[in-house]
């Protein structure tokens, strides 16, 4: 801030007392609470959301953030996305539980699947 006074210049310095920066964090970190939730933000949109209004059904999250979750989830398979941008398929979670959690398998099948896994 400047301020003349009698035509010379005379300067006012304000000095600040200095804060602790926060810790900067990267733009793309999603925790999985993120990708919980823009899952479950697709999974309730009525018809089939575009990629471009995701950031207006999760305000939460920057466009790089929705970006980068929206990517992980088309390579692991939870969403399918079509060629002009709409997601047309969501992974639905099993409430029932699966063949092999209640068949009764004999010893001779368990071993034998033991082995093979190994």
């Amino acid at each position: 801030m400047q301020e003349k006074v009698l035509g010379q210049n005379r300067v006012r310095l304000f000095i600040r007392s200095r804060k602790p920066r926060r810790k900067l964090k990267p733009a793309n970190e999603v925790s999985e609470a993120d990708i919980n939730a823009l899952l479950q933000a697709i999974k309730d949109f009525d018809g089939y959301p575009k990629l471009k209004d995701l950031s207006r059904i999760v305000h939460s999250l920057t466009p790089l953030q929705i970006n980068v979750i929206v990517r992980y989830l088309e390579r692991s398979g939870a969403i399918v996305i079509d060629t002009e941008g709409y997601i047309v398929w969501a992974h639905k979670e099993q409430d029932q539980l699966t063949l092999g959690e209640v068949a009764e398998m004999s010893d001779d099948l368990k071993e034998f699947v033991a082995k093979y896994h190994e």
